[in-house]
């Protein structure tokens, strides 16, 4: 961990603004080199940039990350049972893993509180507020870390940097139990300390996440509580203290708030400069990354895999995710009278591909440009991939009706379990419907010469018109509880139905949330086929992800505390080994 050795305190970021309009988001940085001095307010920032491959939808999270790993694991994204299919070059894996800026998060956060204990006493209120965002913001990075790795070092990360002491500069790995512990039991405390302390001078000038809201900071520490807690409340060791978090966060709402609404989310807006001049899906733009997925189009579409949608019967939110495909896969054209039978034809179907499909026909009908139509693919220019105005999602809505619907459900806590999992789907439809009318440009836009970012992305809806439409989705969410589309009822009943809406909910922007879920809960029920490959590293879907090349590489304490982990096939202590059908590890 080579890079964990300098504190590169002089990324930390200058913000100069009190409001979030497009305009003022321009001069939020200053230029880092000319800081004349560091202090907890300009650290904030500095600190919270490092999860941008987390929180925002950078180049190397969907180029490398979302799509090539999590999306895979999750079923999420699109992808066939080629060599070697589940595991990827480990240069892909650690593209956009939010795990190679987590030690720089974590360095800085521990200069953040060596100068806050240098404060006088008396100073200390009035800059606490800082420190914690800072906190919150890392706590959900490492929500994400031990959910997908398990033990990772943290106490001795940064020691180098203030005490000098070169036998820090290869920290120890913690305890992943222990640091569970720790970061729910902060959480906790952080959020009871919004609510109380006075708002820092320059915070509003510095907080690119809330715009200097306590109240929405209250809401992120305890809905990334709840997020954690639930991770680990179902399996192993420690399933009872994420029961007792939920029960303690769901059961007094008062003192605890949560996000509960579109208007609450907690997001990054994207700036037209600087660092956080991210649109949507940056890194989507390699095709063959965007494939859609069978699994999901199976989930929101009567007819499966291939089928004709159906406005008032079918999601709302299908057309929004991906475009059109042929019948045939021949090239797609705009009308019926440029049809030539064999070769161009009007996109007509939804079609994806899983680890169920054909890897000769992926290749024939995908990489050949006169049939690339014969698969469908994430939308350009709709509400989030291309789209300028995408706010970056750090916590939504939706999730926490469905982790609502499925504690009730689980009897942890009293409520509607019907009724938060409908709002669920509520939520997840509007948050989409959102952002696809407030697109920064729109399919018409594109040129048809390019007919993969032309025809065959025009959209057979107007949301602005029935689709948009709460009784549509009402009925839609109030059918949904009982059985899927295709009318079949849930093996696991209506446990199983909140778990399927909430992985259709997070679509392909949090494949990693996703898997978790599955390995958690084993839901939904999905089918992966092993590896064609002979001599496979990875024959079957990730029981956890291996460590980064950094890691491995210089960390000299990983030989022996994490290299016997090291592998894809381990079960987390808060997982299920059998968490989909077919061979397993």
């Amino acid at each position: 961990m080579k890079k964990i050795i300098s504190i590169l305190l002089l990324t930390a970021c200058v913000f100069t603004f009190s409001n979030c309009s497009e305009d003022s988001y321009d001069e939020k940085y200053a230029d880092p080199g000319k800081a004349a001095s560091v202090t907890l307010d300009k650290l904030m920032p500095g600190t919270m940039i490092y999860a941008n491959d987390f929180y925002c939808s950078t180049y190397g999270r969907y180029f490398g990350y979302e799509p090539q790993v999590l999306g895979k694991q999750a079923n999420s994204l699109g992808f066939t049972l080629e060599d070697e299919v589940y595991y990827k070059d480990e240069g892909y894996g650690d593209y956009g893993a939010p795990y190679n800026e987590y030690p720089h998060m974590v360095t800085n956060l521990r200069k953040m509180q060596q100068l806050y204990e240098e404060l006088p006493e008396g100073e200390k209120a009035a800059n606490e507020g800082y420190l914690l965002a800072a906190e919150t913001h890392l706590y959900g990075v490492m929500i994400f870390l031990l959910s997908n790795y398990g033990p990772i070092p943290f106490a001795e990360i940064g020691q180098v940097a203030l005490t000098g002491d070169i036998a820090y500069a290869s920290p120890h790995f913690d305890d992943d139990q222990a640091l569970w512990t720790t970061v729910l039991d902060r959480l906790g405390e952080i959020a009871n300390k919004f609510a109380s302390i006075p708002k820092p001078s320059a915070f509003s000038g510095q907080d690119f996440v809330n715009n200097g809201d306590m109240l929405a900071w209250q809401r992120f520490a305890n809905s990334l509580r709840l997020r954690g807690a639930l991770r680990i409340s179902t399996n192993g060791p420690l399933a009872s203290k994420g029961q007792e978090i939920i029960k303690e966060i769901l059961g007094n709402p008062s003192a605890y708030p949560i996000v509960e609404n579109n208007d609450q989310n907690i997001d990054i807006t994207r700036q037209t400069d600087g660092p956080l001049n991210i649109e949507g899906g940056s890194g989507f733009d390699w095709h063959n990354l965007q494939v859609a997925s069978t699994e999901l189009i199976k989930r929101m579409q009567k007819a499966g895999d291939g089928g004709v949608w159906v406005e008032g019967q079918d999601d709302p939110r299908l057309p929004l995710m991906f475009c059109l495909a042929t019948k045939n896969g021949e090239q797609p054209v705009a009308t019926a009278a440029e049809e030539i039978p064999g070769t161009h034809a009007v996109a007509t179907v939804y079609r994806g591909s899983c680890a169920t499909s054909d890897y000769d026909t992926y290749q024939t009908k995908f990489f050949n440009r006169t049939t690339r139509g014969y698969y469908s693919r994430v939308r350009r220019f709709g509400f989030f991939f291309g789209n300028q105005n995408w706010d970056h999602q750090c916590f939504s809505a939706y999730e926490t009706h469905f982790i609502k619907a499925e504690a009730i459900q689980r009897g942890w806590v009293s409520g509607d379990a019907k009724a938060s999992f409908k709002e669920g789907i509520r939520q997840s439809v509007k948050f989409m419907f959102k952002y696809h009318n407030t697109r920064s440009r729109t399919e018409a836009d594109n040129a048809d010469s390019d007919y993969l970012n032309g025809v065959q992305q025009r959209t057979n809806i107007d949301p602005s018109e029935s689709v948009y439409n709460d009784g549509w989705i009402d009925t839609f969410a109030e059918a949904r509880w009982n059985t899927r589309l295709d009318g079949s009822s849930y093996g696991g009943g209506a446990l199983e139905a909140i778990l399927d809406q909430k992985w259709v909910a997070h679509g392909y922007l949090n494949c990693g949330e996703q898997w978790s879920d599955l390995r958690r809960t084993g839901y939904p029920r999905m089918s992966y086929n092993k590896d064609h490959g002979s001599s496979a590293v990875a024959p079957y879907p990730y029981n956890r992800l291996r460590y980064v090349d950094s890691e491995r590489n210089y960390n000299q304490n990983f030989p022996t505390e994490a290299a016997p982990h090291d592998n894809y096939s381990e079960v987390l202590f808060w997982a299920k080994a059998d968490w989909h059908d077919g061979p397993t590890w």
